[in-house]
């Protein structure tokens, strides 16, 4: 017999079967053309022995089958048109291989022989075909006896199905197996499975036929949607749950339906009749059912519950959600208000929170339970419904408990409340009459209390409520409630700080700081502060002698308590030195000393907020542009940075305390000869209106901060006529606005206690707008950090300061005859709404101290002259009507012109000033500085300076560039 028409061999490639079951493939005409080696086991007969040959040939005849109590169906079938058979039922137990009596080899596979095998026995190819597809069709595992290659007869189970290899053609793949093997691998485990999965499966699973109509529906699913079985086939989905998200069902089965792609995980939503309370969640799958002709017959959705884990999911969302949106800002009440809108309505439907009255006074607080007598008030309160207002309590309004309320029972022990029923008649509820009435108007069936605890401080409480679709509070709500409210309890507590830090700060500024400015006749003056926080920033009017007055404008870096004082510390010296009738250069190089002996001015340089830099590296750029002749402004980076050589060849590196880097404008003017000298260290240079409308900034030399290398201090001088108005002001004033207006300022604003790192701003450009203090690195009280870009800002400040400065030109340009006016309307245009650092501003309008309030005269070096200087005393304070001051400046003017005569050369000049205090000067040649002696009763002399020092309320020296100056003042009733 050929082998034409062979598929495959025995030869190991061809498909595994699982279970110990074996494989022959059989074509259309009957004819083996597939061989496995599990057959070859099974039966004994090699592949070139079976291959080309019918497959009847391996079936015992019926008389042997008969002969072991087999019923016909299981051996060969009859001849040729009798008809297809089908398989038989199970042998009976213990049948195995056997020899019949009396055979013996197969007479058609057994070697040479054809037995007694008739050849009418043989059937027609089409009858086998045919018993073969009625197996098949059924899909189904039978028993039939086969011979095996020794001669015996072994009882086997047969299952048939459809070749895979399609086709008309095909054939068909016969599974054999011994009768004690397990279940077919194909037919028995797919009905295993499939009626497990409609009878025991967990997993809900429902059939639709191509029109969307159920035909099939497993227990598991129906008892997730509450329908029998009988009262659903036949509907589609929509009409029999019309609440478990139907819409959408129907357009996920469409969508597979249409295109054969399943969709994984989708959910729906219903309320199942088992638990009507509260809503749950099924993940569904969903895909195509073809058959083996790939005709569509329907689309399959397999749902599981995942209530707990959507929850969950939920829960899990709901507390990140908190988390970033939850402490946004320094506010106590916007602080309870963002905890209000991140649980209502998704945790409860309305909510408030109380907190102690210490916290909206950022007062401190002590751990543990809340005092007796603490009062609390409504810091936020929000409802889902359109009730209004949301609270019974206003926000800021005082909110009482009763001694029964969960409440107070939270704010006692600390831990929180469910109170998953709420009974009209509990005594807490008829108790508060403001509560309870709005518990059993809204119909609150459960509520939560969390106490807000920071550290072991109670801060307040916060109360959750439910009386909607939601059902009662569960213990997960409270565990998220609690999470939350601890959130919200820290970032009270950072609020807290911080408007304890800002409170003190601002006492101390104001202490620090000049309430009213002096009254003077030379200028007349106005003054505004912005509080941001910092602390730092100031602006002083310092009367001088000779109707001389000061004008200051300072910064101190950084930011909180520690600023503040410097900024006292430094105003204070100011004061000090400037008593020394000092020139501005001056003043300032001592201020400079004063700052690098307050800081040490040696070792490792770390300035406030934390900037450090060490000997070798490169150190902030000094403001300034070009570099200034006799100045240190142009040394390479590596000089500066080790230090600047002082006098003799000595190193000054930078000092590092509090008041490091802070910056300083001094500016005097003189009334009587009208002229202004100012000086700079590292700050804005004033701006001046002159009477005639043009308005500029004054050409003040750059030099570095107090503090820092750089170039020495240098004044200007200029003449400023009648009514010019000068404007100094603090970086501050220039800062970047909510809009991006530039910032005349280096990174001076801090991060807030909170810790949240709040980024600073920086470019605080010099007067001419060429370079930037880079140096201005602030700190905050709790050590948080902040993010500042301080090296563009040391390329970019002064290009960045020149819109701001440009608008303060303008502005100035407009402003009204008011000096307080023109204030208000500077910080109006220049300031932003919610700036992040101080500002400080004073508007001065000078004025001339004209001749009638002086008068002055030029003595020869004669001692017989002194005489004659009474005299013209007495007459000038005749004329001024101030007689009574008469006999003490006779005295004074006397003493001082004796002692210029005597002790010193010539010129001497006399000089009476009348201003808001008397004085009297006497000027000679000498810079020999006198001195106050205290004689003794024997001394013939040596009191001539301490008559002046008793009938004066203080007297001092001014050194000029050709000689000094010796002044005394009389205060005028």
């Amino acid at each position: 017999m050929g082998t034409g028409g062979v598929t495959w061999r025995s030869d190991g490639r061809e498909p595994a079967v699982a279970g110990g079951w074996a494989k022959v493939v059989v074509d259309a005409r009957g004819v083996v053309t597939g061989w496995s080696s599990s057959a070859q086991r099974l039966l004994g007969y090699p592949a070139d022995r079976v291959l080309g040959r019918p497959a009847v040939e391996l079936l015992a005849t019926a008389h042997e089958a008969a002969a072991l109590g087999w019923p016909p169906a299981a051996a060969a079938p009859p001849p040729a048109g009798t008809g297809p058979t089908t398989a038989a039922a199970p042998p009976p137990a213990g049948t195995g291989p056997t020899t019949a009596a009396g055979s013996g080899p197969d007479p058609g596979l057994g070697p040479g022989s054809d037995g007694d095998r008739r050849p009418d026995a043989e059937p027609h190819p089409r009858a086998a075909s045919a018993e073969y597809a009625g197996s098949a069709s059924a899909a189904d595992a039978g028993s039939v006896l086969l011979r095996h290659s020794d001669g015996a007869l072994l009882a086997c189970r047969v299952g048939i199905r459809p070749s895979a290899a399609g086709g008309p053609d095909a054939g068909w793949e016969v599974l054999l197996g011994p009768a004690t093997a397990g279940p077919a691998p194909d037919s028995e485990l797919d009905r295993a499975l499939l009626e497990a999965l409609f009878t025991r499966s967990p997993v809900g699973l429902f059939v639709v036929d191509p029109q969307l109509r159920l035909i099939r529906v497993n227990p598991a699913a129906e008892g997730m949607q509450g329908v029998a079985v009988e009262a659903v086939l036949g509907k589609r989905p929509g009409e029999v749950w019309p609440e478990f998200s139907a819409d959408l069902t129907e357009r996920v089965m469409g969508q597979v339906l249409r295109t054969g792609r399943p969709v994984i995980g989708w959910e729906k939503h219903g309320r199942p009749p088992g638990d009507p309370g509260h809503e749950h969640v099924y993940s569904t799958s969903s895909f195509r059912l073809e058959d083996a002709e790939g005709r569509v017959l329907g689309v399959a959705d397999a749902a599981v519950d995942v209530t707990e884990r959507h929850r969950a999911q939920e829960r899990l969302k709901l507390l990140a959600e908190g988390g970033a949106r939850i402490g946004t800002s320094l506010e106590v009440t916007r602080t309870a208000q963002e905890l209000a809108e991140v649980t209502v309505p998704r945790l409860a439907d309305s909510m408030a929170v109380e907190v102690l009255e210490e916290v909206l006074a950022g007062e401190e607080l002590f751990p543990g339970p809340v005092r007796p007598g603490a009062v609390l008030r409504r810091a936020a309160s929000l409802a889902s419904g359109p009730a209004e207002p949301a609270g019974v309590y206003a926000e800021g309004e005082v909110s009482t408990f009763p001694p029964a309320a969960p409440s107070l029972d939270a704010l006692t022990d600390l831990r929180p409340r469910l109170v998953g029923s709420v009974e009209a008649d509990s005594a807490w509820v008829l108790q508060d009459p403001a509560r309870g009435s709005r518990i059993l108007q809204d119909r609150v069936h459960s509520l939560m209390v969390v106490p807000l605890v920071a550290q072991g401080r109670v801060l307040g409480v916060a109360t959750f409520y439910r009386w909607g679709a939601q059902g009662p509070f569960r213990d997960d709500d409270l565990t998220l409630a609690t999470e939350l409210a601890g959130r919200t309890a820290v970032c009270l507590d950072n609020t807290r700080r911080y408007l304890r830090e800002r409170n003190t700060l601002l006492a101390l500024q104001r202490t620090l700081l000049p309430g009213e400015l002096p009254h003077h006749h030379g200028v007349e003056v106005a003054h505004e502060y912005v509080h941001a926080g910092t602390g730092g920033d100031w602006v002083d009017v310092v009367p001088l002698s000779g109707a001389r007055v000061a004008l200051v404008a300072g910064s101190v870096p950084g930011r909180g308590v520690a600023t503040a004082a410097a900024m006292g510390r430094l105003r204070a010296a100011v004061h000090t030195l400037s008593d020394l009738d000092l020139d501005p250069e001056e003043l300032l190089a001592r201020m400079d000393d004063l700052v690098r002996r307050l800081g040490g001015g040696d070792g490792p340089e770390e300035p406030l907020g934390g900037r450090r830099y060490d000997r070798g590296t490169e150190p902030p750029a000094p403001p300034g542009g070009a570099p200034v002749t006799g100045g240190r402004t142009g040394a390479p980076a590596t000089e500066e940075a080790a230090g600047t050589p002082a006098a003799g060849g000595e190193t000054r590196p930078p000092a590092t305390g509090t008041e490091a880097g802070c910056t300083c404008l001094y500016l005097t003017y003189d009334p009587i000869s009208q002229r202004c000298a100012v000086a700079s260290a590292g700050h804005p240079a004033p701006a001046v209106a002159q009477p005639d409308g043009t308005v500029r900034v004054l050409d003040v030399p750059a030099a570095a901060p107090l503090g820092r290398p750089g170039a020495a201090f240098r004044r200007t001088e200029v003449d400023l006529p009648e009514n010019a108005v000068l404007v100094l002001y603090t970086p501050g004033l220039l800062q970047v606005g909510a809009g991006g207006a530039p910032e005349d300022s280096a990174d001076r604003a801090g991060a807030d206690p909170s810790g949240a790192g709040r980024a600073a701003d920086q470019g605080q450009a010099t007067d001419q707008g060429q370079a930037t203090d880079e140096d201005r690195a602030g700190t905050d009280p709790s050590g948080a950090g902040r993010a500042a870009d301080e090296g563009q800002a040391a390329e970019e400040g002064g290009d960045a300061a020149e819109p701001a400065r440009s608008r303060l030109l303008g502005t100035l340009a407009r402003a009204p005859g008011s000096v307080r006016e023109t204030g208000r309307m500077l910080l109006e245009a220049l300031m932003p709404a919610r700036p992040r650092q101080d500002a400080a501003l004073l508007v001065a309008r000078t004025h001339a101290l004209g001749p009638g309030r002086v008068a002055s005269w030029d003595l020869p070096s004669d001692p017989a002259v002194v005489s004659t200087a009474r005299s013209l005393v007495t007459r000038q304070l005749s004329a001024w009507a101030l007689d009574d001051a008469a006999f003490a400046t006779e005295l004074i003017a006397s003493e001082l012109v004796t002692n210029a005569i005597r002790y010193a050369g010539a010129p001497v000049r006399l000089r009476l000033i009348r201003d808001h205090v008397l004085t009297c000067e006497v000027s000679d040649g000498s810079s020999t500085s006198p001195r106050l002696r205290h004689a003794r009763t024997t001394d013939e002399g040596g009191r001539g300076l301490l008559l002046v020092a008793q009938c004066s309320e203080r007297w001092g020296t001014r050194y000029t560039e050709d000689g000094k100056t010796i002044w005394a003042e009389q205060s005028l009733a």
